[in-house]
């Protein structure tokens, strides 16, 4: 994969004027390859010991309820005491179009936004995407958000909040694909809310006593994951080292 490294050697991580744009693989040195993937994070449990997570909202559009629903979720894990909880607002990162020129994996960020959002990330142990369908697939904002970072994700827990005029059952099933590609780990219970149903003239939010009740099902299967992979990633860093 050394000819496909090398079309990111440039120190602004473009293709360089020098660099042809067809040559076969074995034209391309081991030594003009682009720099290894950086290794992943250390673990990044709270100083308390417990898991960190993020619950990652899922669309910019004005006038969404992607967040009131991401509200809700951080309101109804407040109580709990076996890990930390944060809301992550992908709108508050301004992330255009994916527009970094190098892959992901390199971690070689060309903008402050992609930094930014690199350093919020990577801070977590484990995640909970508030996913609402468009077009029987995962929300345009949730994916282009994803596809900006690697590394930050690797070896981490997830579960999924999904909501649309099916449950955003299609979105959920397609986000899980994406993050295993990020190597994350998707626990299997979900939880889904439909626009008919749990929300009042499909704009407020208002679930339901049945399906609010998935949540702590889910989130009681994703903190002891989250836990357990930091002692995975210690072990991963140290077979790296």
């Amino acid at each position: 994969m050394s000819w496909f490294k090398n079309l990111f050697r440039s120190s602004n991580g473009r293709r360089s004027a020098e660099t042809p744009i067809e040559q076969t693989p074995a034209a391309v040195s081991v030594e003009a390859a682009a720099p290894a993937p950086v290794v992943e994070a250390a673990p990044v449990a709270s100083a308390a010991g417990l898991p960190k997570i993020a619950i990652v909202t899922g669309s910019t559009r004005p006038g969404r309820v992607n967040g009131s629903v991401a509200e809700w979720v951080l309101a109804q894990t407040a109580g709990r005491t076996d890990a930390e909880f944060e809301l992550v607002d992908i709108a508050d990162f301004n992330l255009p179009l994916l527009d970094e020129p190098a892959p992901a994996m390199y971690q070689s960020y060309q903008n402050e936004h992609t930094k930014a959002w690199s350093a919020k990330i990577a801070g977590f142990d484990g995640f909970i995407f508030v996913a609402n369908e468009y077009n029987h697939t995962v929300g345009p904002a949730l994916t282009n958000a994803l596809s900006f970072l690697n590394v930050e994700f690797n070896n981490k827990a997830a579960g999924i909040v999904s909501y649309g005029s099916m449950g955003g059952v299609r979105s959920a099933e397609h986000l899980r694909n994406v993050l295993a590609e990020l190597q994350i780990a998707v626990v299997r219970n979900q939880v889904m809310f439909s626009l008919f149903t749990d929300f009042e003239n499909f704009a407020d939010f208002k679930p339901t006593e049945q399906n609010a009740g998935t949540l702590a099902p889910m989130v009681d299967q994703l903190v002891p994951w989250a836990k357990g992979f930091t002692t995975i990633r210690t072990e991963l860093l140290a077979v790296s080292a």
